[in-house]
């Protein structure tokens, strides 16, 4: 059996125009056999198109998400339950205007390398449990005391579920519970909360405009149930009823003991993350109608959760956060053609501790400029593919708050930016995909140009990345 990855691509240049022309040796070189699939589709005896709309990670068709749905327990159990995947990317910011060390901001900007690569066990365990559990290495994982960018592993997205189903001549209703390190991960529609980047792209691995590109490039802010990560437990119960009602209700606390298994502290301790403090309630509710080679959902989610200002002191002041989206998806699948289309909007409503905000409170610590304050954030995705090999997509980002100088700590004292995300992309075989894509901002922390009071404009933040992605 040929293996579709290899782990540890040598580096191809460190001149940009080498990049594309070695994609293309890399995917040259990758043997076109269709018979290799990744884990899931080995349970099945399924193709990847039919879990994956078009074939595209992590977009999921009906089927798929009715796999999902009942546990990942369709079809055989694997003997060796694992699978694979990696990543090989570069990027390259238009500008690095206002760094006063390009080299720990910028890492590598401009060079092919193998970025990251996860070990997946998952699929059927009992018939009723199965698991979704993925470790992964960064190689630009944090910054060291020294500025130093530092490689790390670490568990990556948990969902392990149980789950039932009930047929009868007036319903079909499957039910179950999940177990998962993610708000929102456990959803099929993977809408409001994707799996891999804070604006949606969906490329499995992390935001080019992020820790591999830079901080001055990040997405400023974004919900908290968008930012938890790996470190919060969450158990949720959910049900769908007659493949048109999906309900969803649990609750998310910090990964310590008995759940310090399913988080990411990353550099140490709780120095690097936000703890929850007590159990914080997250629910979701979507209604879902498949017709002929269509497929609409419309939903709406929402989550309280309170933080403490130092991770590592549960008697530090905390902040409230109240999250309440809308989302929606909207998918046409017939051969050749897979259109998809999916939107996320997200209100969150902060409000903190007198401690923090409050100048007549002798503890006040000088964190925020107001009581409360919030934040809008919408996303939205189209990606049409052909004979499930060739893709374009158009992603969007647009974030809007309310104004706190101490919070954003910039000359406009908002986090307001726009971002468009175009790419395209080409997939030989089923499970290995080569892409490009452009993340275009019109507007940062409130502005087109001089956003930071140091002459850096939006479009300095501009970033082309290239990829490519294989799974076994």
């Amino acid at each position: 059996m040929r293996k579709l990855i290899v782990l540890g691509w040598r580096r191809l240049s460190s001149n940009w125009a080498a990049i594309v022309p070695g994609l293309a040796i890399v995917a040259g070189l990758l043997p076109i056999d269709a018979s290799a699939l990744p884990l899931f589709a080995r349970q099945t005896g399924q193709n990847c198109l039919s879990c994956h709309a078009g074939g595209q990670f992590p977009e999921l068709t009906a089927y798929g998400r009715k796999f999902k749905l009942t546990g990942y327990t369709m079809g055989e159990r694997a003997t060796i339950p694992l699978a694979v995947m990696g990543v090989a990317s570069a990027s390259k910011v238009a500008s690095t205007a206002g760094s006063t060390d390009v080299g720990a901001d910028f890492p590598h900007d401009g060079q092919f390398e193998f970025t990251t690569a996860s070990l997946l066990c998952c699929g059927k365990i009992t018939d009723n449990i199965g698991s979704f559990i993925q470790w992964t290495w960064d190689r630009f994982d944090h910054q060291n005391d020294a500025g130093k960018w530092v490689s790390k592993s670490h568990i990556d997205q948990v969902d392990l579920r149980y789950a039932d189903r009930s047929i009868a001549p007036t319903h079909d209703l499957i039910f179950g519970a999940s177990l998962n390190n993610n708000p929102g991960v456990a959803d099929v529609w993977n809408t409001h909360n994707s799996a891999f980047t804070p604006v949606p792209t969906y490329v499995p691995v992390g935001n080019p405009a992020g820790n591999a590109g830079g901080p001055f490039v990040d997405v400023p802010a974004a919900p908290t149930d968008q930012s938890l990560g790996q470190h919060s437990a969450g158990l949720t119960g959910y049900l769908f009823w007659n493949d048109f009602l999906y309900a969803e209700v649990g609750g998310y606390r910090s990964t310590e003991k008995p759940f310090t298994v399913l988080g990411d502290t990353r550099v140490s301790g709780f120095d690097s993350f936000q703890r929850l403090k007590g159990i914080n309630p997250y629910w979701r509710l979507a209604l879902n109608h498949d017709w002929g080679a269509n497929s609409a959902m419309i939903g709406i989610h929402g989550m309280s959760a309170e933080t403490y200002l130092d991770s590592a002191d549960t008697g530090s002041p905390t902040a409230k956060f109240r999250d309440i989206g809308i989302d929606g998806q909207y998918q046409y699948i017939l051969d050749p053609h897979v259109l998809t289309a999916m939107f996320s909007y997200t209100h969150e409503k902060q409000s903190y501790n007198d401690a923090l905000w409050n100048l007549s409170n002798a503890n006040f610590t000088g964190t925020f400029a107001n009581s409360s304050n919030t934040l809008d954030y919408l996303r939205a995705k189209v990606t049409y593919i052909y004979q499930a090999k060739y893709g374009v997509s158009l992603a969007h980002t647009s974030i809007r708050g309310s104004a706190d100088a101490v919070l954003y700590g910039n000359p406009t004292a908002v986090p307001d930016s726009r971002l468009w995300a175009p790419e395209i992309f080409w997939t030989p075989v089923q499970n290995v995909r080569v892409g490009l894509q452009y993340f275009m901002w019109d507007k940062y922390l409130g502005a087109k140009s001089n956003y930071d009071g140091n002459g850096r404009n939006a479009k300095d933040n501009n970033t082309l990345f290239v990829y490519v992605w294989a799974a076994y």
